[in-house]
């Protein structure tokens, strides 16, 4: 007799990410997070690998770790504590841990040569704590942070016990990307000009340790979203040439040349997306390093069609595909064995595993509790629409019976430029349990099928929406026991969005779910953190609202909401700086005043990430409302 998955079942999951091996070691460490529902927190929990036996355990620690470093005199453990820093110093072979130091700042990112502390850190000009936030550029506010005003990520060393801290950077730029590279004596980093506005792109910094000196790399303008030091001549990084290619498109690998400052392409161009954490699902979240050097490679995610793969490649330039078995790699760490990584496969929830040239071995099973459970399997349906070849995925109800016909749930996904795999998601799992089928797909505006089939600049709402229904079409054709008037949508973020405009465009769809999306694109240009850079993106110019308020109007599903008659639920974070959630709010009142059926849930202290990084209560009552939600309006008249 099997189980089906019970709303309560996301409690279980354990998540891993942020595994690094110690070179000579033979050990690696990594970070494991299961929910913690009494305290509606996440617990987080430093774990050992050994590497020759593959034997996992937790460190025994009495604080919670926030980062680690892995020093020549042991392991350095970080935890932060309101305005300050505490370093601890934690020996493997006594297993022992004590306290180094402590430093007045709330430190980000950080590695030890042996006699220095190198840093990053945010200062504010008026004080975190201060009642009155004042700022007079943007973005105001940052997700995950809250308000700013003028704080400014900088870069400091100090003395290995903490003293004597200085500035390397200085305070009219904001530090993004940090590579310390020790071996060769320097520090790269990547900063932005702290103005008006926050640039699209930024620069690539050097500090010589010995020198002392901070050098700009080149003048070009790159949008860069990875950078690594090689060797002593070449630094690869990765980025958009924003003089060739727009914000969005894929980025490629250059080289800079330390001798000469020449900055090149680098290997061919193979047009995918190198993005970090695209395949979507509410079950795991990751915020390691995408890329790393071993030896002479530099290895690096990309996205194919259907998957995240780990690849390298070497400094003549061969690329090769290493991973291609998981179907989203949230880290991963190279030895001279293989490589170990965390990530999904197929419907197994975040396991540890390791690859070497007999293939891809499972090493944890910390979510066995799954092989209870009786899962829906994906279907992949690919249609032909509007000129493009459209993939999706149909998960049957765990129960069908001949001759009964069952409601069913479009979802979208954010971005746009993500992509749905046959991966597990909880929420897609609750309701093929609950007698739904579930279809989602990848219009155009995905990831993972090139810069082409990823732009919809200028149509990223009418284009989507028209193969979305040509989707739902063939979903119901090749489907019959779906009932057709029985027909939910749900997304979130970039997902919302497109739930909000279909539901103004069409009322074949007898209830909605709408979550952490945007109704008014001029609202969302002034309000949202990524505002100004996210719509003139996608808007395909670089008109303002006030420029050109007919096409901001018309692509804005609150323009339309007069035609809404769609029961439409709102799931927002209140702490939402992506989409803020007054977008939310704007439908839901514009519905109220109408007389359609409608609810507001605003949730306290969520941003964006309410759907896969949530606090437990939060995602429980989330699941609650979406699923209750369909049961009202879709399960009449079905079965």
């Amino acid at each position: 007799m099997y189980k089906k998955i019970q709303l309560n079942d996301f409690l279980k999951n354990h998540i891993s990410s942020n595994i690094i091996s110690h070179e000579s070691l033979s050990s690696a460490l990594y970070f494991q997070y299961t929910l913690n529902q009494e305290e509606n927190r996440y617990n987080k929990d430093l774990m050992h690998l050994n590497k020759e036996n593959f034997q996992i355990t937790p460190l025994e620690l009495s604080f919670e770790v926030d980062d680690f470093f892995w020093g020549n005199e042991g392991i350095i453990l970080k935890q932060c504590k309101e305005e300050s820093t505490v370093f601890y110093k934690y020996s493997l072979s006594e297993h022992s841990c004590d306290e180094l130091f402590r430093i007045p700042f709330v430190v980000e990112k950080f590695a030890f040569d042996g006699s220095k502390l190198y840093f990053t850190a945010e200062v504010h000009g008026t004080g975190k704590n201060c009642s009155v936030k004042s700022s007079s550029r943007g973005p105001f506010f940052r997700e995950g942070r809250g308000v700013s005003g003028d704080g400014v990520s900088a870069l400091f060393q100090s003395k290995f016990n903490g003293k004597d801290i200085s500035l390397i950077s200085s305070l009219d730029m904001n530090i993004d990307l940090v590579d310390f590279d020790f071996f060769n004596k320097r520090i790269l980093f990547t900063a932005f000009k702290a103005e008006s506005l926050k640039p699209v792109d930024s620069v690539i910094y050097l500090f010589d340790i010995e020198k002392q000196s901070v050098d700009k790399l080149f003048d070009e303008t790159y949008r860069v979203g990875a950078i690594q030091s090689m060797n002593k001549e070449c630094i690869y990084f990765m980025g958009v040439n924003l003089k060739k290619q727009s914000r969005n498109d894929n980025q490629q690998i250059f080289k800079i040349n330390i001798r000469t400052g020449d900055v090149n392409a680098f290997g061919d161009f193979s047009d995918l997306s190198n993005e970090n954490f695209c395949v979507v699902t509410d079950s795991i979240f990751a915020q390691s390093t995408p890329v790393q050097r071993h030896g002479e490679f530099f290895y690096f995610k990309q996205v194919s069609r259907d998957r995240e793969i780990l690849c390298r490649i070497s400094l003549d330039g061969k690329r090769e595909t290493l991973v291609d078995e998981l179907n989203i790699i949230s880290s991963f760490s190279v030895t001279d064995k293989g490589i170990f990584l965390t990530g999904m496969k197929d419907l197994q929830l975040c396991e540890v595993y390791f690859k070497d040239e007999k293939g891809l071995h499972q090493i944890s099973h910390q979510n066995k509790w799954q092989t209870e459970l009786k899962l829906s399997e994906a279907e992949k349906l690919t249609i032909e629409t509007e000129g493009s070849e459209i993939d999706g995925y149909v998960y049957p109800p765990l129960e069908v019976e001949e001759g009964i016909i069952y409601p069913a749930v479009l979802l979208i996904h954010g971005g746009p430029k993500m992509l749905y795999s046959h991966v597990f998601a909880h929420d897609v799992q609750l309701l093929c349990a609950n007698g739904y089928y579930v279809f989602n797909a990848n219009p155009m505006g995905s990831d993972g099928r090139g810069d082409n089939f990823a732009n919809v600049r200028g149509q990223f709402g009418s284009l989507p929406y028209k193969q979305l229904m040509a989707f739902t079409d063939g979903v119901l054709k090749k489907y019959p026991q779906i009932d057709k008037e029985n027909l939910g949508v749900s997304g979130g973020s970039y997902g919302g969005y497109m739930t909000n405009y279909i539901i103004t465009k069409t009322q074949r769809f007898k209830a909605a779910v709408s979550e952490r999306g945007i109704s008014n694109l001029t609202t969302a240009f002034t309000s949202s953190e990524i505002g100004p850079k996210f719509v003139f993106e996608y808007m395909g110019n670089k008109e303002t609202p006030w420029s050109d308020p007919s096409s901001y109007k018309e692509e804005s599903p609150i323009s339309s909401v007069g035609n809404v008659s769609t029961p439409t639920l709102f799931n927002h974070g209140k702490n939402d700086f992506t989409c803020h959630y007054t977008e939310s709010l704007n439908m839901y009142s514009a519905l109220n005043y109408l007389g359609v059926d409608t609810k507001f849930c605003l949730y306290e202290d969520e941003g964006h990430g309410l759907v896969v990084r949530g606090k437990p209560l939060s995602k429980m009552r989330r699941y609650k409302e979406f699923l209750s939600w369909f049961d009202k309006y879709l399960k009449t008249g079905s079965r």
